[in-house]
C-alpha cells in the first residue's frame, strides 16, 4: 500500500510541477499584452440628426457606424448626408461608399463614389474623394472632380466649396462642356 501511495504522491507531484511549469509561460504573455484597438461600439441602421434651436440642419444616415475609443467613427458600409435650411427643406445630399471621422481634426472623408447634389440649382459633384469640415462650413478635395449643372459639365482637379456647394471653385479646370438646351 505505502508503495501505491507514494508512487501516487509522486505522480501528483509531477504533473503540479508541470502545471506550474506551463503557468510561467503564460505570465511571461501578459508582459506583451496588447490594447484593444478596434470599435468600442457599433451601431446599425444609425441615423444622428444635429439640430439648432430645435430644427435639423444636418442628418447622416449609415447601415453600420464604428467607433473607436479615440472618438473617431468608421461607416464602412457607406453614408447619406442630408442638409437642410431654414424651413427644413432639404436642399442638399452627400453619398459615399464608405467614411471616416477624425475627432481630431473634427474632419468628416468619403471615398468612392461620392456624390453632392444640390437639390435646389440642381448641380451635382462626382468625385472620389472629399472632406467635410463641419465647423467651418466647408467641403473640399484635392481629386479629380465633375460637377454637372443643368447648362454645362465642368472638369478639374481639386475642389473647394461651402458645405452648401452653392459657391465652389475648381482648383484646375480641365474642361468645360455645354449642354444643348431642352
Amino acid at each position: 500500500m505505502k508503495k501505491v501511495l507514494s508512487f501516487s504522491r509522486i505522480s501528483w507531484l509531477f504533473w503540479a510541477v508541470m502545471g506550474f511549469g506551463a503557468c510561467d509561460s503564460q505570465w511571461d504573455k501578459l508582459g506583451e499584452f496588447k490594447p484593444y484597438e478596434g470599435p468600442t461600439s457599433k451601431v446599425f441602421d444609425m441615423v444622428t440628426n444635429y439640430s439648432d434651436s430645435g430644427r435639423v440642419k444636418i442628418q447622416l444616415l449609415a447601415p453600420l457606424q464604428l467607433e473607436y475609443e479615440s472618438g473617431n467613427q468608421d461607416f464602412p458600409e457607406g453614408i447619406t448626408v442630408n442638409f437642410y435650411n431654414a424651413e427644413g427643406q432639404n436642399y442638399n445630399r452627400l453619398t459615399a461608399k464608405k467614411a471616416i471621422y477624425e475627432k481630431k481634426n473634427n474632419q468628416y472623408t468619403a471615398q468612392g463614389q461620392v456624390v453632392v447634389h444640390n437639390l435646389l440649382t440642381k448641380e451635382t459633384l462626382q468625385t472620389e474623394e472629399l472632406h467635410w469640415r463641419p465647423t467651418q462650413r466647408q467641403i473640399f478635395t484635392e481629386k479629380f472632380v465633375v460637377i454637372q449643372t443643368p447648362r454645362e459639365i465642368l472638369k478639374g482637379n481639386g475642389l473647394t466649396a461651402d458645405q452648401d456647394f452653392m459657391a465652389y471653385k475648381i482648383k484646375q479646370p480641365t474642361g468645360k462642356f455645354s449642354l444643348p438646351e431642352d
